[in-house]
Order: structure tokens, then sequence, then C-alpha cells
């Protein structure tokens, strides 16, 4: 039995933000809505603890002003296919990095559209549970998540996609099938965004110079680490580390 509700009753309902509060005392669910555009229009208090940014920068902003660009493409992706289908999703893994300290972690999220009088689609709504027990995992994300689990311990080795293959016991080719299916990526791509998350959260957590950082997150040296954590953020990493000390 899906949930009970009675429309007549809540179409009565002068402001749906009454609701608010109940989203924010709820354990371990992190809700959130969006326009069609994909700016944020709800988001609640522990979804904005678990990405680590401030309230004051979620409505309004996009995927695009808190992850690296490849993941927002994905995540706008799935959202446009569901706006066009009407369908909803249920318990699909996603994995969401923190902002702050570039901690990943594997969610379920189901997501709905949103409809107006008309019955237009004017976005979606979604909830997020975080996934403890990776058994809840098919077994391709168990495999993944082992590859993924070593990539965030090595992200500052030269890594290949045949040592990669080798952890999950696979051959590069099947091995780089299946990455790609679960983390909507190829591994070395991914590799970048952990090398990106973690620069990240150095740039706000430390006073480290940025060849320092670069170095130590794998990146050939300071160019190198400039230039990708610009195309993966949008910014420098100097105007990064500025934007989050400015608060």
């Amino acid at each position: 039995m899906g949930c009970l509700w009675d429309t007549n009753y809540f179409s009565a309902v002068k402001d749906p933000g009454q609701l608010a509060p109940l989203f924010d005392v709820l354990p371990d669910v992190f809700f959130f809505a969006k326009d069609k555009e994909g700016r944020f229009t709800a988001m609640n208090a522990p979804l904005i603890a678990v990405i680590g940014v401030s309230s004051d920068e979620v409505l309004g902003a996009t995927d695009y002003d808190f992850f690296d660009h490849d993941l927002a493409d994905a995540y706008r992706q799935e959202d446009l296919a569901l706006m066009e289908s009407g369908k909803s999703v249920v318990n699909e893994p996603w994995w969401v990095p923190n902002v702050k300290t570039g901690h990943i972690h594997w969610y379920c999220a189901s997501k709905v559209s949103l409809k107006n009088d008309q019955g237009q689609v004017i976005g979606i709504a979604g909830i997020m549970r975080p996934i403890e027990d990776t058994t809840e995992l098919s077994t391709d994300h168990r495999q993944m998540t082992e590859v993924a689990a070593y990539i965030e311990s090595h992200y500052d080795e030269r890594l290949t996609v045949e040592q990669l293959a080798e952890v999950a016991e696979l051959s590069p080719r099947h091995f780089q099938r299946i990455f790609n299916r679960v983390f909507k990526t190829g591994p070395i791509e991914h590799l970048m965004r952990v090398r990106i998350s973690i620069s990240a959260a150095q740039l706000i957590g430390s006073k480290d110079s940025l060849s320092t950082i670069a170095i130590n997150c794998g990146f050939y040296d300071q160019a190198h680490f400039s230039n990708q954590f610009k195309r993966h953020r949008g910014t420098t990493p100097s105007d990064y580390r500025a934007h989050f000390s400015a608060r």
C-alpha cells in the first residue's frame, strides 16, 4: 500500500512550506526539490549538512554549483529523463560527495516529477537515504564500490585501468563497462573526480600551498591541478579557496 493522501484537503493548504520542519527531523532522510531548470527550490537541513554547504547557498543554486561538472551532468540527465517520461525513480543507487570534506557515500535515491494545475511538469522532488549495508547494492555495485574504496586510498598514485581491473578481478574491458554503468563515468575520470574532491577539501581545510596540494592529490604539478580543477569546478583553486574563506 502506498502513502495515503487526501488531495482535496492538501489543496486547501496555503503554504506547503508548513511541512518543511518535518523533513528536518526525519532520521537519515534527505529531501530536496528542483524546478524545471534544475535550480534547488527546497532542501532539508540534514542534506545541506551532508553536501557540506551553507543554507544561504542552496535556494536557486544547481548541482553545478556544488559538484564536479560530469557528476552534475549525470544528476541533470536523470532529472530531465524523469521529467520527460513522468516515471518515478525508486531506490536508485547514487554516490554523493561532501563539498568540504571530499568524503563520498552511497545513497538510495527516489524521485518524482512535480506538476502544476494544468498538468505541466514544473520540476522534481526526491529523497535519499544512506546505504550503510552494502548487501543492499547489486553485485556490480558492491564490486565497483571496492574499487572506488581502493581509488580513495590510492588517489595520489599513478593508477591505471589495468591496475584497477586487477582489484576487481576482471578483464580491463569488462571492468570498464561495469564501472561506467555504476558510476556514470570511466575509472580514470572517477579517479580525477576523487582527486578534485579531496583537493577541494584541502583548499578549504588547510593552508597548504597550491603546489603542495597538487602533489599530495596526485596531480603532475600545480598547472595540471589548476587546469583540471577549473574544468571540473568551473573556477580556479585560488578563487575556490577565497570563496570559502570569505564566509
